[in-house]
């Protein structure tokens, strides 16, 4: 089963005790992971990177996370997936101070490459062309009169949401950008192409340092917080590391450092 009928079940069943808000969520997810993906094939880097990135983004971070936990929940107890992978999904507890609940500011820059930004700008003006398109199937559903069992409605509705939910994060994201500097100069960052040594078994791996929402870990691409990123992140050439994974710690020798541009 792939994710988008997963979703589809989850909300059929669950229908009375989530509102818009939390639909919303849900198909924000499902669109960033991939409604054709099949569900055993996601894997807990791809939830962790989702939910680091709406924890960075401040804000309501419960009310955009509990929705997708109780999906992810759901697919473990139905057996759809061997794995809780609901436990990588961090939600921090706000702090208290002078009585007032303190969230994470909004605004916080985003280092990524500038290729991640460029993908994120014509994301959005492909999303905003579709604007005027998604408006005419509504009309057109609407003039069915008869609201009550209106499938095409709902259907031009929801995506209408999909699509205008994903337009904001994508105006945030390119908001807060912070392309890195091609030339690197300080250890291993975003941008930075690197070859390991795997000291265990004297093989190399070589990875792209790319931010949370550029990672695909089945192309090497991988994030600056992920285990591997944040053990080498700003190291140089000649150290050695030590990364803690499920089997156990792996030793790595930073080979080489290489920043585009």
């Amino acid at each position: 089963m792939d994710i988008g009928n997963a979703l589809t079940r989850y909300l059929s069943e669950r229908a009375s005790k989530l509102d818009s808000y939390a639909h919303q969520e849900l198909h924000r997810f499902a669109s960033h992971i991939g409604r054709e993906k099949l569900i055993e094939q996601v894997r807990a880097p791809h939830v962790a990177g989702y939910a680091e990135a709406e924890v960075s983004k401040g804000g309501d971070v419960k009310g955009r996370l509990d929705p997708v936990k109780g999906f992810l929940t759901y697919l473990s107890k139905k057996g759809l997936h061997t794995e809780n992978l609901s436990t990588h999904v961090k939600i921090p507890r706000p702090s208290i101070k002078g009585g007032a609940v303190s969230t994470r500011p909004a605004f916080q820059t985003m280092e990524m490459t500038q290729s991640g930004l460029e993908a994120r700008k014509k994301e959005l003006a492909d999303l905003k062309g579709q604007r005027p398109e998604i408006v005419q199937a509504i009309r057109t559903a609407a003039a069915d009169k008869d609201f009550r069992e209106n499938a095409p409605l709902d259907a031009a509705r929801e995506e209408q949401g999909k699509i205008e939910a994903r337009i904001r994060d994508l105006e945030e994201e390119i908001r807060r950008a912070e392309v890195v500097d091609a030339q690197g100069g300080s250890g291993v960052g975003v941008g930075a192409t690197v070859t390991l040594r795997n000291l265990d078994s004297d093989k190399d791996e070589t990875y792209s340092i790319v931010d949370t929402m550029e990672a695909d870990p089945a192309s090497a691409k991988i994030s600056v917080s992920s285990p591997i990123g944040a053990a080498i992140a700003g190291k140089i050439e000649g150290t050695q590391v030590s990364v803690q994974t499920p089997k156990g710690a792996r030793r790595y020798l930073i080979n080489k450092v290489k920043f585009q541009g």
